[in-house]
C-alpha cells in the first residue's frame, strides 16, 4: 500500500496492510532539521523557506506516512480589512518578543486584540491572546454585522501540499473545532461561564463561529484538503462530562458532520485529559481521535480507551514526546514501542503516533528508532 491508500484505509476504521506510522508534526520540527530561524511575524509561512516541500522531505528522512498538518494561520483569525472593516495592526518589541495590537474601525464602533509572541526556541515561536477582542454582547454585535468571510487557513498550502504529498499520505490541516473557535475571539474563562450567565449569548457566539468557519472549511477541503483535524483540548475532562453534553458536543457534531458532507475526513485533537469523556467522544461523527495521552501529561488510561472507543473510530498517539522520547536510548524507544503495538494490534486501526509535536532536541536516533520500530512490528 502507498502511504496514501494505508491512511485511507485506516482512517475509514479498516485494517491496512500496517499501522501507519505518522506522528504529529509542527513548524519547528521542519527548521530544525534545516536549521532555518524562523522571521517572528512569518514564521507560519515564511516567504523564504518552503514548509511544504521541507515536511514531505521530513517524512521522507524517517520513513514516516505523511500527514500534513501545517497551514493553519494563528495570528489571523482576525480577518484583513475590507468595507466597513478598517484593520490597523501596531507592533513593538523585537526579534523574539513581540506584542502586536490590532484595532478594527467599524461604522458602530472599534474592536481591538493583543496578541504576544515569544520565541521559545532558535526555531519555534509561541503566541498567546491577552486582550480577546470580544469582551461583551456589543463587540459580538459588531463582529458579527461587518466581519469579512474567515481566512485563517493558507488554501494555496493546502493546494500545493496535495500536490507534494501526493501518494504519500495526507493534506490533513491542524485547526480548531467549535468550542476552541470561539476562543480565539474570547477568553476562556468567560466561555466557560457564559452558559450559565447567559446561554443565549454563549448560543448566539458558537452559531456564529461554527458557521463562519465552515464557510472558511469548505474552501479548505476544495483546495486539497483530505482531513480536517479540529482542536478540542480546551474542552476536555476538565470541564466534565456534563459540560461537555451540554454546552460543547452538538457544536462540534455539526462541525463534523458537515465536514464529512463537504468531502473529508475528521480528526479529532485532544492531547490533554480526556478519561472523563471519552465515551462520549463515541457520539461524535469523527474518524480519528487523538492523541490517548497518558498520565503524567494526560489522564487517559490506555486499556480504558481500548475498552470503550467504538472499534470502527481510529486511534492515533499514545507515545510520550515530552519525557521519554527525548530522554530515552533508542533500544528504550524501540521496545516501548514494540510493548504499545503488540497491545493495540487486535484492534487494527491505530495510528503509530506522538502525543503532540516533537521538542526541539530531541535525538534524531530516538525518533528513528520510534519509525524503524513501527515499520518492523506494525505489519498485520
Amino acid at each position: 500500500m502507498t502511504g496514501r491508500e494505508r491512511l485511507i484505509t485506516t482512517f475509514q476504521g479498516k485494517r491496512a496492510d500496517r499501522i501507519p506510522v505518522s506522528p504529529f508534526i509542527y513548524c519547528n520540527n521542519i527548521y530544525e532539521m534545516f536549521q532555518y530561524k524562523p522571521d517572528i511575524d512569518h514564521n507560519l509561512n515564511p516567504n523564504d523557506f518552503d514548509l511544504v516541500e521541507k515536511f514531505v522531505a521530513y517524512h521522507d528522512y524517517f520513513g514516516f506516512d505523511v500527514l500534513f498538518s501545517l497551514g493553519l494561520l494563528w495570528d489571523s483569525y482576525i480577518p484583513g480589512s475590507a468595507e466597513n472593516w478598517e484593520v490597523t495592526i501596531t507592533c513593538e518589541g523585537d526579534e523574539d518578543s513581540r506584542i502586536r495590537t490590532t484595532t478594527v474601525n467599524t461604522p458602530e464602533g472599534k474592536l481591538r486584540q493583543v496578541m504576544r509572541f515569544n520565541r521559545s526556541s532558535q526555531y519555534l515561536i509561541v503566541l498567546a491572546v491577552e486582550k480577546y477582542i470580544i469582551e461583551d454582547r456589543r463587540d459580538f454585535e459588531i463582529f458579527t454585522k461587518y466581519t469579512p468571510p474567515a481566512r485563517f487557513i493558507d488554501c494555496e498550502m493546502m493546494r500545493r501540499a496535495g500536490k507534494v504529498v501526493g501518494d504519500k499520505g495526507l493534506v490533513n490541516v491542524a485547526t480548531h473545532g467549535a468550542f476552541n473557535t470561539l476562543n480565539q475571539f474570547r477568553k476562556l474563562e468567560q466561555m466557560m461561564m457564559d452558559p450559565i450567565i447567559d446561554e443565549g449569548f454563549y448560543r448566539a457566539m458558537m452559531d456564529f463561529f461554527l458557521g463562519w468557519n465552515m464557510n472558511h472549511l469548505r474552501e479548505v477541503i476544495s483546495a486539497g484538503s483530505d482531513s480536517i483535524e479540529l482542536g478540542g483540548n480546551l474542552a476536555t475532562s476538565g470541564v466534565g462530562p456534563q459540560f461537555f453534553q451540554d454546552y460543547v458536543m452538538e457544536y462540534e457534531n455539526r462541525l463534523a458532520r458537515e465536514i464529512h458532507q463537504a468531502g473529508a475526513f475528521v480528526v479529532y485533537h485532544n492531547c490533554g485529559d480526556a478519561q472523563k469523556i471519552m465515551h462520549l467522544y463515541n457520539d461524535l461523527d469523527i474518524d480519528v481521535w487523538g492523541y490517548v495521552t497518558t498520565p503524567p501529561f494526560g489522564d487517559v488510561n490506555l486499556d480504558d480507551a481500548l475498552r470503550i472507543i467504538r472499534p470502527n473510530m481510529a486511534l492515533r498517539g499514545n507515545t510520550d514526546q515530552v519525557e521519554f522520547l527525548r530522554q530515552a536510548n533508542p533500544k528504550e524507544r524501540k521496545e516501548k514501542v514494540k510493548w504499545l503495538i503488540d497491545k493495540v494490534k487486535s484492534r487494527g486501526n491505530w495510528i503509530l503516533c506522538t502525543s503532540d509535536f516533537f521538542f526541539d532536541g530531541t535525538p534524531y536516533e530516538n525518533i528513528q528508532a520510534f519509525a524503524d520500530a513501527g515499520l518492523e512490528y506494525g505489519k498485520y
